[in-house]
């Protein structure tokens, strides 16, 4: 009985240090820690992502900010969101995929880590510059890439495109895209350290950019981000009933999936 219970305990702990964990295992993954310009990034690639030859085409998932601040406000002592979005979405992916980890999210245990990097510098110079050397490092410059990310990640996949040069395409879903507007409608604090994608010049005309809204979203207006979508050169907007901030995604995406928005080209 000691020995059950010691082994349950030791289960529990690691689970409760990576509540990711059951995902990376269900889906064989393979899990490393990877150096960018400034931190440190947890990468985790799928099996098609592992095969030979290399992959022309990855898909590469970025997850949203987590739990940047606690219920009263203050910032989080660990941002790494309890429940990943798009981490399962991953394992539904039959193309070659890389879910790139934020900058001290993820339990990386990286020394330049500080509250600012996962609140108002969430989605800093210092952060997109670190997360493009990462994909630069693990995939050639000569695969294209679909980038796919979810409310703040959908932030950084926009910033990430306009610095990757083998970007053909940008999916965001309830992405965060005016930055400031969004902080000024929900009276936080203004995110000073952080580039906003409303602020930046147009990506290029030769990516295609699909954004997706959520209609019962309350956290990132669909109005924002059609109103990005009608700024840049080749973009498209999709309202999505029944789909709030986080609620209603696995059963669009499974839909959107099997679009050409998602499949290799």
């Amino acid at each position: 009985m000691a020995k059950w219970v010691a082994s349950g305990l030791v289960l529990c702990l690691l689970c409760a240090c990576t509540p990711y964990q059951r995902w990376i295992e269900q889906g064989d993954l393979s899990n490393q820690v990877i150096a960018g310009t400034r931190y440190q990034h947890r990468v985790l690639i799928n099996p098609a992502g592992r095969s030979h030859p290399a992959p022309e085409h990855w898909h590469v998932y970025i997850e949203g900010d987590g739990r940047a601040v606690d219920g009263n406000g203050r910032p989080s002592r660990d941002p790494t969101p309890r429940t990943p979005l798009l981490l399962p979405m991953v394992l539904e992916d039959p193309a070659p995929a890389l879910y790139l980890g934020r900058p001290c999210y993820f339990h990386t245990a990286d020394a330049h880590c500080s509250p600012v990097d996962w609140t108002l510098g969430r989605y800093s110079r210092d952060t997109v510059d670190s997360m493009a050397a990462v994909v630069r490092r693990q995939i050639p410059a000569t695969a294209t890439l679909t980038l796919i990310g979810h409310s703040g990640g959908g932030t950084l996949a926009v910033l990430l495109a306009a610095q990757l040069t083998n970007v053909t395409r940008v999916v965001t879903l309830a992405g965060n895209l005016q930055v400031a507007q969004w902080t000024r409608h929900h009276h936080y604090s203004p995110l000073t350290l952080s580039l906003d994608p409303g602020s930046e010049p147009p990506l290029e005309p030769g990516i295609q950019q699909f954004h997706f809204a959520g209609a019962q979203d309350e956290e990132v207006l669909p109005s924002w981000i059609q109103h990005y979508a009608r700024q840049q050169p080749d973009a498209h907007f999709q309202l999505l009933q029944g789909t709030g901030h986080r609620q209603g995604w696995p059963l669009w995406w499974t839909l959107i999936s099997f679009e050409p928005t998602i499949k290799t080209p």
